[in-house]
């Protein structure tokens, strides 16, 4: 499958500010079944951005923008190809850097108390994990609600779990948080991948709840949202900000 996304980020600032320094990390990664075939990236007042690869093999552009404005747009056109066969390296050696917990994904009662409920039967069978892992996709999809109100990009699985709420991002946290008490890996953005032995990573998305297929798209990998973030930045000034996102995505017909 080929797919076409538009990704536009739009920032007002209620007085014209100084300075503002952003990492973007738009562009779809090459591997784990999809390659990105075309990508660009514009930003206002034709800033022209540079770029780097972190650690994570993520595509990451940063730019500074040092006068004075009132609005900042970002937007990225993207051709993706999807549902290409698995990497021949799936990058294991990369597995133990996605262990440790640090906020928002904390080693808590709660975490531990979900991984006792999803244990992995037999811990030496891919088909044993992947099992639990799929009981654990759908059991934070049934007893979660997602709520846009409850929870912003901050919030870790203690509060999620006390609200027992929150969105995609707070849902891949949880499940990255329980499936690393299980011993299972995981990385994630909006949902969570975890290393199945044998097979390599496989996605998880809780939201919905299925694993992930053809028509999800990996912008970028890491240990939780800090690492993955589609935008970050700063501003230098004393004015208030908003922000709005918008993500427009078609299949590309293919030629005959």
């Amino acid at each position: 499958m080929k797919l076409e996304i538009i990704h536009s980020t739009h920032y007002q600032y209620t007085e014209p500010i100084a300075e503002s320094v952003m990492e973007v990390r738009l562009q779809p990664m090459d591997g784990v079944g999809q390659r990105c075939l075309a990508f660009k990236l514009d930003i206002s007042s034709g800033i022209k951005p540079r770029a780097y690869v972190d650690g994570y093999g993520n595509v990451v552009h940063y730019f500074n923008l040092v006068r004075p404005h009132t609005r900042l747009s970002i937007t990225s056109r993207a051709t993706v190809e999807t549902g290409l066969a698995p990497d021949a390296d799936a990058g294991e050696e990369l597995v133990h850097d996605f262990l440790r917990f640090r906020s928002p994904v904390k080693d808590i009662q709660g975490v531990r108390d979900l991984a006792r409920e999803h244990s992995v039967a037999h811990p030496g069978s891919a088909e044993s994990i992947e099992a639990a892992l799929d009981g654990l996709t759908l059991a934070i999809s049934r007893d979660f609600e997602y709520n846009r109100a409850v929870t912003n990009v901050y919030s870790a699985v203690d509060e999620v779990l006390e609200l027992r709420a929150g969105v995609c991002q707070d849902f891949a946290h949880l499940f990255i948080a329980v499936a690393r008490a299980m011993g299972a890996t995981t990385a994630s953005h909006a949902w969570g991948d975890a290393w199945i032995p044998g097979k390599g990573w496989i996605g998880y998305d809780a939201t919905r709840p299925v694993r992930t297929s053809e028509h999800h798209v990996r912008l970028a990998v890491g240990r939780d949202y800090s690492d993955a973030a589609p935008t970050r930045g700063i501003y230098v000034g004393s004015a208030n900000s908003s922000m709005k996102v918008r993500v427009r995505t078609r299949e590309l017909q293919s030629e005959a």
